[in-house]
C-alpha cells in the first residue's frame, strides 16, 4: 500500500521510521527547516528507554500535488492543522484513504466540509513523545522489552470494512498492533478526559511528572479531574468508558488511586510521553477544552478540579 505521512512533527516521523523500517512504501511530507533537516540526516529519533538513536532515509516530498496517487494518507498533525490541510486533500481525487491520527472532542464533521465521508477514517497512535533540545525522544512501549503499544482506528459508524482490516494488516506488517474500535468517537473524547488533566497536572507542577508523582494533593485533584471529565461525557451519552483503564479512576478508592497513579506519573514512559508532550500541547488542548466546555454546557455538570487543570495548560498556550 503506497502511504502518505502527511505531516513531520513527532508522531508523523516516528509513524514514517517505523513503516520505513518495515520496508513498506512510505513517504513523509515536512516542510520548511524540518524537510531540509531530513534531506540531510534522514528522519532521527531517540528511544526514550535506551537512548539508541534511530535514523530512516524515508522517501520525503514537499507538497501534495492533486495528480499524486496514494492508497493510505495519515494525518500526523493536531487538530487545527489537521482540519487546516483538509482543502489540499480534497483538490486530490486520487487518494484511496484518508486516517486522521491524533486527539479530538469535537468529532469528524467539519472535515466533510472537504473529504466525502466515504474515504475518512479516525485514529490514535500509542507513541508518545517530544523535544528535548535537539533531540525528538520517542516511546512506542510501556516497558523497554514490551511489546509495541497500539495504533488505534476506527471507521466513522463503527464498522469493520474490508479496508479497516487491509490498513490493520497493514499496520501489523511494520510491527504496530491495530486495535479496531467500534466508537472511535467516543474513544478520541474519552482519551481527551484523560489525557488533559494528566498534562494539567503536568504543568501545575512545572512539567515536572516526578513532582506530580511525589504530591498527594495534586494526584487527588486529578483523579477527580478525570472522573468529572468521564461524568460529562456519560451525560452527553457516552456510556461507554474507553478503554477499560479509565474505569480505575472510578472504581479505585481515592486512597489506592492515588498508590496507583503515583507509580504511573513515575513510569519513564510517562516522563517521555506526557512529560515532554505536556509542554507542546496546550494551544491544542485549549481549543479542545472549548469543543468539552460545550458538552459540559449541554449537560449541566460542574468540573471544579478539571477546570483547575485545564488553567494550567491555558496559562501554557
Amino acid at each position: 500500500m503506497k502511504t502518505l505521512v502527511f505531516g513531520a512533527g513527532p508522531i508523523g516521523r516516528w509513524l514514517a521510521l517505523r513503516l520505513h523500517q518495515a520496508d513498506k512504501d512510505v513517504t513523509l511530507l515536512a516542510r520548511g527547516a524540518a524537510y531540509d533537516s531530513m534531506q540531510k540526516e534522514g528522519i532521527v529519533l531517540i528511544d526514550g528507554y535506551t537512548g539508541e538513536k534511530m535514523v530512516a532515509r524515508a522517501k520525503l516530498v514537499e507538497k501534495l500535488d492533486s495528480e499524486d496517487h496514494y492508497g493510505l494518507v495519515v494525518v500526523a498533525m493536531r487538530k487545527s492543522s489537521r482540519l487546516a490541510v483538509c482543502p489540499i486533500l480534497g483538490e486530490n481525487k486520487n487518494l484511496q484513504d484518508v486516517l486522521f491520527l491524533g486527539n479530538d472532542v469535537s468529532g469528524f464533521h467539519r472535515y466533510f466540509d472537504h473529504l466525502p465521508a466515504e474515504k475518512v477514517l479516525l485514529g490514535f497512535p500509542g507513541a508518545g513523545g517530544g523535544w528535548d533540545g535537539d533531540d525528538l525522544v520517542i516511546v512506542d512501549k510501556e516497558k523497554p522489552n514490551g511489546k509495541s503499544r497500539s495504533l488505534y482506528v476506527g471507521e466513522l459508524d463503527g464498522k469493520t470494512r474490508e479496508r479497516t482490516e487491509r490498513i490493520k494488516e497493514y499496520f501489523e506488517g511494520a510491527g504496530l498492533p491495530v486495535s479496531v474500535e467500534s466508537d472511535i468517537d467516543g474513544w478520541l473524547k474519552y482519551h481527551f478526559a484523560f489525557m488533559a488533566p494528566t498534562a494539567g497536572a503536568v504543568l501545575m507542577c512545572g512539567g515536572d511528572v516526578h513532582a506530580v508523582a511525589a504530591d498527594g494533593a495534586v494526584l487527588r485533584k486529578y483523579i477527580r479531574a478525570c472522573r468529572e471529565a468521564g461524568n460529562v461525557l456519560r451525560g452527553a451519552g457516552y456510556k461507554k468508558r474507553q478503554p477499560p483503564i479509565f474505569n480505575l479512576y472510578y472504581w479505585l478508592p481515592e486512597w489506592l488511586g492515588v498508590r496507583v497513579f503515583r507509580g504511573f506519573f513515575k513510569s519513564r514512559f510517562v516522563e517521555v510521553a506526557m512529560g515532554l508532550h505536556a509542554a507542546e500541547v496546550g494551544a491544542e488542548v485549549s481549543q479542545m477544552a472549548e469543543e468539552f466546555g460545550e458538552l459540559k454546557t449541554r449537560v449541566g455538570i460542574e468540573t471544579p478540579n478539571l477546570d483547575e487543570l485545564l488553567s494550567y495548560v491555558a496559562r501554557r498556550s
